[in-house]
Parts: structure tokens; sequence; C-alpha cells
């Protein structure tokens, strides 16, 4: 059994715009054409048993939409989706419908959606969402098409994660994209979540094993972040790059399974 904790797609009416637009300036080219369905063939390559679909709102406007589709998918076998809130929407009734729903968890993008992770009017989202049960993810370090200023560096995400000691806050791409240095100074051994998209395949093995001797592994997550990775390529190399199979059942889908509830 194998959770990706970080994937996208859309609807079947939004994904050719939706697509379109996220890879005119990317540097990795998609692997499925942004549909539930692309994303079910890629699941199947690659042996994942589940994939969380994280949503995200880039305003306030495009909020309820956003979450009509995670609603949509509660409840689905396979796929597990987050809502998203953008800070000027009505977030309070957003998080209040989501959890009604039995959607699990919230996807913050703090460059898309407009807001530094650590600015103080975004604690009391942060605290009713983990109030409802939610599960936060944010997007942290550098973005692949987008500039600075960086809105979740590693040093922004640690302020949250630790104003919530003991909560399940996420940082995705180990905390850090692409500020890998920052990473292990600030994150690496601290009380905090991290999934792995687009981290390990850009560190050196004797950094892996760093991170995995002074880590805590109940606390990182395999994820790939599709379709801007090949989810089969992603599950071969995290088998080459956690050579321990207890630590790697971990990592595939037993701390998934407990942050989300699956047996």
């Amino acid at each position: 059994m194998i959770i990706d904790f970080h994937t996208h797609c859309f609807n079947d009416a939004l994904a050719p715009k939706a697509m379109a637009n996220l890879s005119k300036n990317s540097l990795y080219p998609p692997h499925y054409d942004g549909t539930l369905r692309g994303l079910r063939e890629r699941m199947a390559e690659a042996g994942i048993s589940h994939s969380c679909i994280l949503n995200i709102a880039t305003n306030a406007h495009q909020t309820p939409k956003v979450n009509d589709w995670a609603i949509s998918l509660v409840g689905e076998s396979d796929v597990i989706p987050f809502g998203s809130v953008h800070p000027d929407s009505d977030w309070r009734g957003e998080l209040a419908r989501l959890a009604a729903a039995g959607v699990k968890g919230v996807k913050f993008h703090p460059d898309y959606q407009g807001f530094f992770a650590d600015d103080a009017r975004m604690f009391p989202i942060y605290e009713t969402a983990l109030q409802y049960g939610f599960i936060l993810i944010f997007h942290c370090g550098k973005d692949l098409v987008l500039r600075e200023p960086l809105h979740c560096g590693p040093e922004r995400f640690l302020h949250v994660a630790e104003a919530f000691p003991g909560k399940p806050v996420i940082g995705a791409h180990l905390g850090a994209q692409g500020l890998w240095d920052d990473m292990f100074r600030l994150l690496i051994g601290k009380d905090v979540y991290l999934d792995t998209s687009f981290g390990f395949k850009f560190l050196s093995q004797t950094q892996i094993d760093r991170i995995l001797a002074e880590h805590d592994t109940d606390k990182l997550l395999f994820a790939t972040d599709a379709p801007w990775q090949r989810q089969s390529v992603e599950v071969a190399e995290m088998r080459q790059f956690v050579r321990d199979t207890i630590v790697s059942e971990k990592i595939f889908y037993g701390n998934a399974a407990r942050l989300l509830g699956l047996s």
C-alpha cells in the first residue's frame, strides 16, 4: 500500500485551461492531463493505493468552487481531497462547510494566495482549521514558476508549526524546496511533518541518509506533486533512497494512514 500525499487534478471541464496555464512557465512538463482519470491511470501504473488531491483557491471568489470540487470527491475509495481557503474569503463558512462534508485537510499555497505564512492575520484561520480537526499542508520554499519574495520559506513554516505543537501541520517539499541548507539548519530534527515532493530527488544519498538519521521518520510522508512528477518514477526512486524496509513502509503508507485515519 502506498499513499501519495501530494497530487493535483481538476474537474474535466476546468482541466484543459488549468493545465495550459500551469504548464506555460513550468520547468517540468506534466505527466497526465490534469484530470482525475489521468491521475488514476498514473496511480495504477505506480501501484499507489491512495492519492491526496491538494486544491488551491488563488482568490476569494474562487474559493467556494474549489471546495465544491473537493467535496464532490469525498467518499471516493482511492483519492482523498483537501480543501482550500483564501484569507480574503468567507473562510469561517468554508471551513465549516468542508468539515461538515468530511474533508480531511486544507492546502495553503502562500505564494499563489498572496500572504506570508506567519502573518499574524493567518493564525486565527490556522487555529480554527485545526479545531475542526483538519490536516494543514503548506507549499514551502521556492516555487517552480513563481519568483521571490518567498511567502513560506522554512523559517516562516517553522514559526507556524511551532505555534501548534503536536498538530498535523505539514511542510511540503521537505519544508524548503531548493533551500536545502536552511532545511538542515531549521527543520531537520524538529518536531515537524515534511512531505518528500520535489525533495529527495534533488538531494544526494548522503543528505537523504542524514535526514533519515536526524529527523523523526514518523513525520515523513511520501509525496510526488503529480502531475509534475511521474508517480511510478518517484516510487522507484524512493525505494532506492530508503533502504530500510520498516522506515520505507512508514514513509510510503503508515505515517499518512495514521494522519488520515485510514485502517
